[in-house]
């Protein structure tokens, strides 16, 4: 099963570029003429459709060809491969040969070209090991070639050297897997590939949203007991990231912290943000304040105001290499592929 054949003249023709009359008026010409060609093996052709409809080109007698029959699956992921990437103005194929410098061959499911540069897009459906995932994503790279994979089976490596997602299929619809479980379209994924989207951990200088937590406590002084409004947290949303912040992680970036907190309303009822010794802790930190009696509301005391709180300020920010560091550095994971807007890129 292959999308592309090609005619008397060696020119590719792609199944899904006909129209239902045009294929049915090829079926007819090539059974009388025999003209069309696989481009693997140059054996002659029949035309096909699968059983959800899907228009095709096989052998009409495989002979010594060693290309391996491909799946439903196999084929329409190529074929919104194909369609993306034209739609950005790349020159884009399927089946293509090439080999690397030390004269490796591969064979590209989808190879999209746009001047010097070259995309390939590998459609992986059977079980394939990382070891040799890694090696045919080097020998792309050594090729010149970056490669997104599109794989069926979890577990691959992550690491910016494999930008890569897992494909599963709900109702006959393709969906990506990837950072975060950020699920979208296959359509969408690739759009976002061709479109410079499809990026790497935390990009930088791109923009997020802040938005600033506030919620109601009791001082727990018994001569005080004011009612006081304490931040309860700040959290930073960019792309499929919501990192949040409380005051003492926060207070560990001065200069992010000032700037955040130049966005809190006044109100009358909110305490002091500021450095306050713990005897708890038995050490200092930013902390919350009782609004009347200045107190430190301590972290474990902070859980009584998330019943009561609300987002009081939100705002964009950019990232700057501090904001990446510190969302790296509280989020703790490992880095991912992940797909962003381009107004969050800035793009």
């Amino acid at each position: 099963m292959s999308l592309r054949c090609v005619d008397e003249a060696g020119v590719d023709l792609y199944s899904f570029d006909l129209s239902p009359e045009a294929w049915q008026a090829l079926t007819e010409q090539n059974r009388k003429c025999r003209l069309l060609r696989m481009p693997c093996c140059s054996a002659e052709v029949n035309l096909r459709k699968s059983h959800r409809g899907t228009p095709h080109f096989v052998h009409k007698a495989v002979g010594d060809c060693t290309t391996a029959p491909e799946t439903e699956a196999h084929l329409r992921l190529k074929r919104i491969a194909l369609e993306v990437a034209r739609r950005h103005g790349w020159d884009a194929k399927t089946e293509v040969a090439g080999a690397s410098p030390s004269g490796e061959t591969w064979i590209a499911d989808v190879l999209a070209q746009k001047n010097s540069a070259r995309v390939a897009i590998e459609i992986q459906w059977s079980s394939q090991t990382n070891d040799e995932t890694m090696r045919r994503q080097e020998r792309y790279r050594q090729s010149g070639i970056r490669c997104l994979w599109l794989l069926k089976q979890p577990g691959f490596p992550t690491t910016e050297a494999l930008p890569a997602a897992r494909i599963v299929e709900h109702d006959g619809t393709y969906f990506a897997r990837v950072a975060f479980s950020q699920e979208i379209p296959v359509e969408a994924l690739l759009d976002a590939v061709f479109g410079r989207r499809f990026r790497f951990g935390i990009p930088s200088q791109g923009r997020a949203i802040a938005h600033i937590r506030v919620g109601e406590i009791e001082c727990w002084k018994r001569q005080c007991r004011a009612i006081t409004k304490i931040v309860t947290g700040v959290d930073v949303v960019f792309g499929p990231h919501t990192t949040s912040f409380s005051v003492p992680q926060l207070g560990e970036y001065p200069a992010l912290f000032n700037k955040v907190f130049s966005h809190l309303p006044r109100n009358s009822k909110m305490g002091r943000l500021k450095k306050r010794f713990s005897k708890t802790q038995e050490q200092q930190y930013m902390s919350n304040g009782c609004c009347r009696c200045d107190s430190i509301i301590g972290e474990f005391f902070e859980m009584e105001a998330w019943h009561s709180e609300e987002i009081v300020s939100s705002f964009p920010i950019q990232i700057t290499p501090d904001w990446k560091q510190a969302i790296e550095v509280e989020m703790g994971d490992q880095p991912e592929w992940a797909v962003y807007s381009a107004s969050e890129l800035g793009i």
